[in-house]
């Protein structure tokens, strides 16, 4: 029982470290929006990500192993993320970081929702609700009175709806493949789908930009496999609240770099989001 509790307890700090790996990636990727094309930073990060990879997977499972199956599942959730991910770049050139963050994190609450519909699973009354409550926060958070910009936050929760959807066909096609495989195949897809838009929005990075593009290459790929190390130690139920310490770095990675900070008004839409996410994750787990 102790060593079932040390490995929980490492699985969680592992989880930690990659939320808020992700969020400092996700603050780099703000800078770096203002001189390049979002699809081409995350043709560049899935690129690199695949080239890592390759040597990991290949030698263990073959070369027949990339090709995603079962073929139109697997290219709908990699569409799901690529579109996701693309969006929430976009988001962060007109929003700060911790708003979009926070708007990305509905992607559980879609997920709950969608689970009827796409994976059959049974939703009580008491999840639904914590959907219903967390959507109420989004609200919050968009204001929608037509009032100041808004395309960013629109754009973040696009990007939060597409995450959700590629979470659904995440859990869908759990067993489908090894871990790494599976991201080795949602990162083909994106490279692929992405690729022919590189002629268009191709950018020769300057020479002062190189640290940050490779320090948001190595964290990108770093918290990528701290997440996934961090399933090898503690369940999905246990790991899924400690997500949410990724609002948390955004937010300091967002004050201390950009000098941006919620307001009252936002961080209460966002106290609702994560609330209700996180009551999610119990009654889950439960």
């Amino acid at each position: 029982m102790k060593q079932t509790g040390q490995h929980h307890a490492l699985g969680m700090l592992l989880m930690a470290m990659a939320a808020s790996l992700n969020a400092t990636k996700d603050g780099l990727a703000k800078i770096m929006v203002g001189g390049y094309s979002p699809l081409l930073i995350l043709w560049v990060q899935f690129a690199v990500t695949l080239i890592v990879l390759l040597p990991l997977i290949v030698p263990r499972h073959g070369w027949r192993v990339l090709l995603p199956r079962p073929l139109g599942p697997q290219i709908l959730r990699g569409l799901f993320l690529t579109f996701g991910v693309c969006l929430f770049y976009w988001s962060i050139r007109y929003i700060p970081l911790a708003d979009a963050t926070a708007m990305v994190l509905v992607g559980p609450l879609v997920l709950t929702a969608l689970s009827p519909f796409i994976l059959g699973e049974h939703v009580g009354i008491r999840r639904w609700m914590a959907v219903f409550i967390g959507f109420i926060g989004v609200l919050i958070i968009l204001r929608p009175d037509f009032s100041g910009e808004r395309i960013g936050h629109f754009m973040a929760l696009g990007a939060g709806i597409s995450v959700g959807l590629f979470y659904a066909f995440s859990r869908l096609l759990a067993q489908a493949s090894p871990p790494l495989v599976t991201v080795a195949n949602t990162v083909i897809i994106g490279v692929v789908v992405l690729a022919p838009t590189m002629p268009f929005v191709w950018t020769l990075p300057a020479a002062e930009d190189a640290l940050i593009i490779a320090a948001f290459l190595c964290i990108s790929i770093f918290g990528q496999f701290c997440m996934l190390i961090s399933f090898r130690f503690a369940p999905g139920s246990i790991l899924a609240p400690v997500i949410y310490v990724q609002i948390v770095a955004a937010t300091a990675f967002g004050l201390i770099v950009f000098g941006a900070f919620p307001d009252p008004t936002t961080w209460t839409g966002i106290a609702i989001v994560v609330g209700a996410g996180i009551y999610i994750s119990f009654r889950e787990a439960r």
